[in-house]
């Protein structure tokens, strides 16, 4: 696995892109650019400048989570490949799981659950969240068994 990984220093871009990403999204919101449908319907013009800011923020953002995911630790040995690979697994089945009961209660209650929470809960963002949060984890709990 270390062959496809990033070196460490992509992780310290991603971390600064993601902050950075943020920020420009927090001035978004806090400058409130308008999303181009006013009340009464009108359309602004300013539709396709704010798409494309939304879009470009959005791509910064799972960018620099692919960097931050994709890149070695500062000691990448096999241990850590083994945790690594434990914590996609453990995201892939949840994920898999959560999917699937949706789709049964969907299915049972004839609710359209499947559509709002399994976008959701397929997004990037949150997965990677969830993979990082498990790896990380993992990281601490190995690191305060081997303190003691």
């Amino acid at each position: 696995m270390k062959r496809f990984l990033l070196p460490h220093a992509f992780q310290t871009a991603g971390w600064l892109l993601l902050l950075a990403s943020l920020v420009a999204a927090a001035a978004a919101l806090i400058l409130d650019i308008p999303s181009g449908i006013q009340p009464g319907g009108a359309v602004t013009a300013d539709v396709t400048k704010t798409q494309t800011i939304t879009r470009v923020i959005l791509a910064a953002v799972y960018l620099s989570l692919l960097l931050i995911a994709c890149s070695r630790e500062k000691v990448e040995d096999e241990m850590v490949s083994a945790m690594r690979l434990r914590a996609l697994a453990t995201v892939a089945y949840a994920a898999f799981a959560l999917f699937t009961a949706i789709t049964i209660v969907s299915i049972l209650t004839g609710a359209d659950l499947y559509n709002g929470i399994a976008l959701f809960l397929s997004s990037p963002t949150l997965l990677f969240w969830a993979y990082e949060a498990v790896f990380r984890i993992s990281i601490a709990r190995n690191r305060k068994r081997t303190s003691l």
